[in-house]
């Protein structure tokens, strides 16, 4: 009876050491890997902004860093009640981009964005947005961003955007 006794004491303080050791790993590893999703979800959306203020801009020398070598841009917009897609690389789009011998200056404030991040290498990010000329609203955009980490540094793999525009009734 007494080494029954004495077992399940033994068991029970076991039982309470594991348990705390496991609390205090969760309290040690939990906030570090939420602070590390953080920081890369803050990343992310800087990266995100700071493409958007660049391209509205006419910043087109900021863009090469931002993308992978091989990264692809793809577009779907309504105009005149059809649907135009394209998809190019991104050394194709950026080429249009130059081609172009009037800019319109644009702002597209996000006012929604949803970001999934994966072990630190590789993000998926949402933009909902309204694109700006001369302040007035002129589409509503849902921007789709994929990251990837190369070298340390966060960059697109791909950009993507769905632009309706806004009409006044």
């Amino acid at each position: 009876m007494e080494w029954t006794n004495k077992m399940t004491d033994t068991w029970g303080v076991a039982r309470v050491a594991i348990a705390m050791l496991l609390s205090t790993l969760l309290l040690i590893i939990g906030p570090s890997s939420a602070l590390a999703q953080s920081e890369d979800e803050e990343a992310a959306k800087g990266l995100v902004e700071a493409f958007l203020i660049a391209v509205g801009d006419g910043d087109l020398d900021a863009l090469p860093d931002m993308f992978v070598s091989n990264a692809n841009i793809g577009t779907a917009s309504l105009r005149d009640g059809s649907w135009d897609t394209s998809t190019m690389t991104f050394d194709e789009w950026l080429t249009s981009l130059r081609k172009q011998t009037t800019w319109t200056r644009f702002r597209e404030p996000v006012s929604e964005f949803t970001i999934h991040v994966e072990d630190s290498r590789m993000a998926f990010v949402r933009a909902n947005a309204t694109v700006f000329v001369d302040d007035q609203a002129r589409s509503y955009n849902i921007d789709y961003f994929t990251l990837v980490r190369e070298d340390g540094k966060w960059k697109f793999l791909s950009a993507s955007y769905v632009a309706k525009p806004i009409t006044s009734d």
